[in-house]
């Protein structure tokens, strides 16, 4: 699912591990407020122009668990 925008470079999480990315994410972490795993992903590669493909198949995990976790007692 490798995602095409424009000006985006795609890096593996090592590559992206060896960067100092700290001013490019503050700005944008402060925006992110729920939402799904993937929509994080899409967000910040649209802001930074950075994309992890190795991210996808994790993420995509880790909204289906979201997805169909039992709804929390407080909630029914």
């Amino acid at each position: 699912m490798t995602m095409k925008y424009e000006k985006v470079q795609t890096m593996s999480l090592a590559e992206f591990a060896d960067r100092r990315v700290e001013g490019e994410l503050s700005g944008i972490l402060s925006q992110l407020n729920g939402g799904t795993f993937m929509e994080c992903h899409k967000l910040i590669a649209a802001e930074t122009g950075i994309w992890i493909e190795d991210l996808v198949p994790v993420f995509q995990k880790l909204d289906a668990a979201l997805a169909t976790r039992p709804l929390p007692e407080k909630l029914r």
